[in-house]
């Protein structure tokens, strides 16, 4: 299980116990007169469906925090600081590939949910699609580490060959993100991108 997850688990249960008890001082007229009067079965009920409006206001908000309200600053503080990547990125990539140093134009789109970040690379070359990806903290430092699939384009496959990889991101600016990929060709090399204006 992610950071994330757990720290959403943990808000989760938060959030319901406050709805719940929002719930119970909203009503509590009813609860202290159904207690007053012994009526313990109605007394019960009410306290049952108020778990059951809470658990549905609770799904409700943290489907919101996940998708959009954990980058505004006072949630994202809540939940751990985490970073919000830009939605584009353009830079180099810099490598070691048939026997000479090269270098291509990259960029990178990102879809970043509280929960899930999902990565995509094109170059004039080729194209990948994470298949896995977390932000972790190592060392005092975010880092995006993701997976892929590198897919060359058709008429360059018979020199360059569909392939795996791993890349490792320092995200501490999420305007700018740099760091080193490897692949399972055995080639490997460094990542330079800095977002779109438009988006700092």
């Amino acid at each position: 299980m992610t950071e994330s997850s757990k720290k959403f688990i943990v808000m989760s249960v938060w959030t319901a116990i406050i709805f719940f008890a929002l719930r119970c001082w909203i009503g509590w007229s009813d609860l202290s007169t159904a207690i007053s009067e012994k009526k313990f079965f109605e007394c019960g009920y009410s306290l049952f469906g108020f778990a059951g409006e809470s658990v549905g206001f609770t799904a409700l908000f943290m489907a919101g925090f996940n998708k959009w309200w954990w980058k505004w600053k006072p949630l994202n503080w809540l939940a751990g600081g985490m970073p919000v990547l830009a939605k584009r990125y353009k830079g180099k990539i810099r490598f070691h590939w048939e026997d000479k140093d090269q270098e291509r134009d990259s960029e990178i789109g990102i879809v970043q949910t509280f929960l899930h970040v999902n990565v995509k690379l094109g170059t004039s070359e080729s194209s990948s699609n994470s298949v896995t990806a977390s932000i972790k903290e190592d060392n005092g430092s975010k880092l995006l580490i993701y997976t892929y699939l590198n897919t060359p384009r058709a008429e360059l496959q018979n020199r360059s060959a569909i392939h795996y990889g791993t890349a490792m991101l320092n995200i501490d600016d999420p305007k700018h993100i740099t760091g080193n990929y490897y692949t399972t060709r055995l080639s490997r090399g460094s990542m330079d991108l800095d977002a779109e204006k438009s988006e700092r």
